[in-house]
């Protein structure tokens, strides 16, 4: 038996009370005013704005500005109202009403159909007037029995089911409803079917608007089963009370193939007409609810600041997050990702996203603003100078930052990176078929540039690479370098007269003339020693989480506190070795003679625990 409260017998009161005054006023009054309160209510709960708002964007965002996209949240609000209204009206409309108010199109359609003496199933969605079809269609002829999920409370549950039935319409509560439907379609009926709602994981999986969604499977296997038709309707709302019934022809179901197939299909024509009539009224769709909500379809937004560290340490996220997901059963189609320049204003706006990742201060709070529009997850990486770490979703941030503990904080040793085993491999090898097979013995060299708070000395690099080669000459090892973009055309020239014509060097990339691909994860890869310059915290972190032995070689020039406390911490910690260029010849001679080993920085693991939580 079910338990009723004192509440419910007054909300009933209250609904019948409301209900009798909106009966007797004019019906444009009503519709006005019903209008006002549903767009009162879209202010009030913010939640669903927001999940309807991103739904819009998701779907129709490439066809309307943001303030275009509110408005028309703005009337769907209204629609809503209005749709409130005419269910307080059901008992009101009569045959006048019907004439007075509602056209309807198509309905040979239906005539049709039940000449065949197997019944249909009419189905709609949460679109227009829906519930103003359990007094019209019974009106012309087509009494149905509509299936429904039960509301609470339970009172004015009754209350509604009351009011739908007024017409001659028999609403069916989801559950023990399927049998009764059967029996309906099988004596030549016909059952109403609202559609349009998330069916969970276990749903067969269409697409509406691009974007994968779950559907209900037993419409459509209620259909195959009894050999009823499937015809799509909807009320389409006009003006006000003025609404067009429109039916669409039947769905065709493949004669070859599983139920399964038949039922996708029949999904896949029914959404292609529920998309253009969304298309055509926008307003009139439920955007509140979560539609996409077991979608498998996940889409991240990086904000790119034109900085290439910062640019990987973000892809670095994407990664693990492409991990994860692949792990819980996601294909790699499913997973898509736009890289967007944080100045592209119209672009940015137009582009909905699940996750909004960014690294660096000056896109912190456009990561913020574009989270709040897209209802999505913020992921910001480094710690933000003007804006609160608790606004974010997740923060990841180096020790040298010296960040909060904060339960939305994940702390690394280093900065992110793209580094990992196959990666590796995989450039590994394209470098051996570059450069041809190499000695056991290698000594990878990593040289970065000048910075804003460091510049770059041409007789520490002529030291370095005196060591260098010398070293390599003793260990009967070979030589594989690298520059980066930042280097001084004065090292790079240096670099070029030393090492060019040594039979030693295996390879020699100057990033400004003829850069390389993956020239970083091969050299890391077929390196037993790799030697990093001290001012790119980027590459220290890359050379770190490589698993060669990671030196990092210093000039004697002053670095800042917050980089010598990176330096330090990985020191510390055991993942790199601090060395003057003067000592990098009795480190490299140290290494190959004892078999020294490091730990390999991972902070990958870190990250991945913290974005688990967060999903």
């Amino acid at each position: 038996m079910k338990k009723i409260f004192l509440g419910d017998y007054l909300l009933v009161f209250l609904v019948k009370i409301v209900g009798s005054i909106f009966r007797i006023i004019p019906v444009g009054l009503a519709f006005f005013i019903a209008r006002r309160i549903g767009e009162i209510s879209g202010l009030l709960n913010q939640k669903r704005y927001r999940i309807a708002y991103a739904n819009l964007k998701a779907a129709l965002g490439r066809q309307y500005t943001p303030r275009e996209l509110k408005r028309i949240l703005r009337r769907t609000y209204a629609n809503i109202g209005q749709g409130v209204m005419e269910v307080l009206l059901l008992p009101k409309i009569d045959d006048r009403y019907i004439k007075k108010y509602i056209q309807f199109e198509n309905f040979h359609i239906a005539e049709e159909a039940l000449k065949k003496g197997k019944g249909f199933i009419f189905l709609t969605a949460h679109f227009g007037t829906w519930e103003v079809s359990h007094v019209a269609l019974p009106s012309i002829g087509f009494a149905y029995k509509g299936i429904a999920r039960e509301q609470k409370p339970y009172l004015l549950n009754e209350l509604l089911n009351k009011y739908r039935e007024s017409g001659g319409c028999k609403i069916l509560l989801k559950g023990p409803a399927i049998k009764e439907a059967l029996r309906a379609l099988r004596s030549n009926g016909i059952v109403g079917m609202l559609v349009d709602q998330d069916a969970g994981k276990e749903g067969i999986f269409v697409d509406l608007f691009k974007r994968r969604a779950s559907w209900h499977r037993g419409v459509m296997e209620m259909a195959i089963k009894t050999g009823a038709a499937v015809i799509p309707g909807f009320a389409i709302r006009q003006k006000g009370p003025r609404i067009r019934f429109k039916c669409f022809d039947p769905i065709k179901f493949p004669v070859e193939g599983d139920n399964n197939i038949k039922a996708e299909e029949g999904f896949k024509q029914y959404t292609a007409v529920l998309e253009r009539v969304i298309s055509q009224h926008p307003d009139q769709w439920l955007w509140q609810h979560r539609r996409w909500k077991s979608t498998p379809t996940r889409k991240i937004m990086i904000l790119d600041d034109m900085r290439t560290g910062h640019l990987r340490q973000s892809q670095a996220v994407v990664k693990i997050l492409k991990d994860i997901w692949q792990q819980k059963g996601y294909h790699a189609e499913d997973i898509r990702v736009k890289i967007l320049n944080k100045d592209s204003r119209i672009e940015l706006m137009k582009t909905y996203a699940d996750i909004i990742i960014s690294c660096g201060a000056s896109t912190a709070a456009l990561n913020l603003l574009l989270a709040k529009e897209n209802n999505a997850k913020s992921i910001v990486i480094m710690k933000p100078s003007l804006v609160s770490l608790k606004k974010f979703d997740l923060a990841i941030i180096p020790y040298h930052d010296n960040p909060p503990r904060l339960d939305n904080v994940a702390m690394t040793d280093g900065a992110l990176n793209m580094v990992d085993k196959a990666r590796k491999e995989f450039y590994k090898k394209k470098l051996i078929e570059r450069i041809g097979p190499l000695n056991e013995k290698v000594i990878g060299l990593l040289i970065g540039g000048s910075t804003k708070n460091f510049s770059m000395d041409d007789e520490a690099i002529s030291s370095l690479l005196d060591n260098i080669i010398r070293s390599a000459n003793e260990q009967n090892a070979q030589i594989l370098l690298s520059t980066s973009r930042r280097t001084p055309n004065s090292v790079e020239d240096l670099i070029k007269r030393r090492l060019r014509n040594e039979p030693r060097c295996r390879l020699l990339v100057v990033a400004n003339e003829s850069n390389m691909e993956g020239a970083v994860e091969g050299i890391s890869g077929l390196s037993d020693i790799i030697l990093v310059s001290e001012e790119s915290i980027s590459m220290v972190s890359e050379a770190a989480s490589s698993g060669s032995y990671a030196v990092v070689f210093t000039q004697g020039g002053n670095i800042d506190k917050r980089h010598n406390l990176f330096l330090q911490h990985l020191s510390q910690k055991g993942y790199i070795k601090i060395a003057g260029v003067e000592n990098i010849y009795s480190t490299i001679s140290d290494v190959f003679e004892n078999n020294l080993q490091q730990p390999v920085l991972n902070d990958a693991v870190k990250v991945k625990e913290a974005l688990d939580k967060l999903l």
